[in-house]
């Protein structure tokens, strides 16, 4: 039976990613805990999950870190990577039907820190969401996203950004459906039926 879940914390690193503790394992026990689904969005490398658990839903994405900032893929191969341009990369990433949300816009290396102004709004208005909670940013950064998918009306995502077993299941996005497939999910963020949501104690709230 096809393991299906609402809510899916949405960015997270493991053994794939640098200056990361975490293994698979980690989080495997912790959505068992939790009833939550996974997506692992390795830097620059898609996670490779060869035999998905029955009792998690586990999902493989990309962080891509480029000159234009950091980006979650999702429904793209890692061949994406060869496009270091951003507008390259959003282009081929939607001819394999995937989506492409700006992490962390404000914090880190997001998009509108490393970027000027108007490069990084041209960014944003390709893009098919805008990741608002970040389990690693300020509540100062989170607002500052929300107010920039809004403007843009792009679909609002969270994703705990775990690097470390203290930073895991703290942010995720919450699905209008049951998300059981990454066909599922990217679906879902394209037609914006998700929203984000803080999954621990912490966090700025809209």
């Amino acid at each position: 039976m096809t393991h299906a879940v609402s809510i899916v914390d949405l960015h997270n690193h493991a053994e794939g990613s640098r200056n990361t503790s975490l293994r698979l394992e980690d989080y495997l026990q912790g959505a068992r805990k939790t009833g939550l689904a996974v997506a692992l969005t390795e830097h620059n490398r898609l996670a490779a999950i060869a035999a998905p658990p029955a009792d998690v839903l586990l999902l493989p994405g990309i962080e891509v870190l480029n000159d234009y900032g950091d980006f979650l893929v999702f429904g793209a191969p890692e061949t994406c990577l060869a496009h270091r341009d951003i507008f390259d990369l959003i282009d081929f990433v939607h001819q394999c039907g995937g989506v492409v949300i700006a992490a962390h816009p404000f914090s880190g290396y997001g998009v509108c820190r490393v970027l000027d102004e108007a490069t990084a709004q041209r960014v944003i208005a390709r893009v098919d969401a805008v990741e608002v909670f970040n389990g690693r940013a300020s509540p100062a950064h989170c607002r500052q996203a929300w107010r920039l998918a809004r403007r843009h009306h792009k679909p609002a995502t969270g994703g705990s950004d775990a690097h470390h077993p203290s930073e895991m299941f703290q942010a995720g996005t919450r699905f209008r459906h049951p998300i059981a497939s990454l066909d599922d999910l990217v679906q879902a963020i394209r037609q914006g039926a998700c929203e984000p949501v803080w999954l621990g104690n912490q966090g700025w709230r809209p």
